[in-house]
């Protein structure tokens, strides 16, 4: 697949862009959220969630994934502190024990005066010192 290219039908074999394939997940995931009305459930994998729920589920991973890929580039791209709190907050009540190892790594240990963004991205599996240059 070159740079540029969709995704394709299915029943394609080879490698597909990774970036592609959350892109028109995400976008898929949002026409349904924008699609609801009233108190419908959406689907999302083997989950149903409200509106509401879709909204706090979507800006955990934009938030926490933009930190990925920041990281991944070298670049170091904090979370607004009050944004991390309030994620934090959200993740602790989605993010399950029942999750964990199939969707999220264990969290990891940071000191408790961490700041919020060090306390969402070590419960959600990831090391907040990590660099890609370890």
């Amino acid at each position: 697949m070159e740079p540029g290219d969709r995704l394709g039908d299915e029943r394609e074999s080879g490698p597909r862009n990774p970036a592609l394939l959350l892109r028109d997940s995400a976008t898929e995931v949002l026409g349904r959220w924008v699609a609801l009305s009233g108190d419908a459930l959406i689907a999302v994998g083997d989950r149903r969630l409200t509106r509401p729920m879709v909204a706090a589920v979507g800006a955990i991973e934009i938030a926490v994934h933009g930190w990925d890929v920041a990281m991944a580039c070298g670049e170091r791209r904090p979370l607004p502190p009050l944004l991390a709190e309030e994620l934090l907050d959200l993740a602790r009540l989605f993010v399950t024990a029942q999750e964990r190892p199939a969707r999220f790594a264990p969290p990891f240990t940071v000191p408790p005066h961490a700041p919020a963004q060090d306390h969402l991205l070590a419960y959600l599996g990831r090391d907040p010192t990590w660099t890609p240059f370890h």
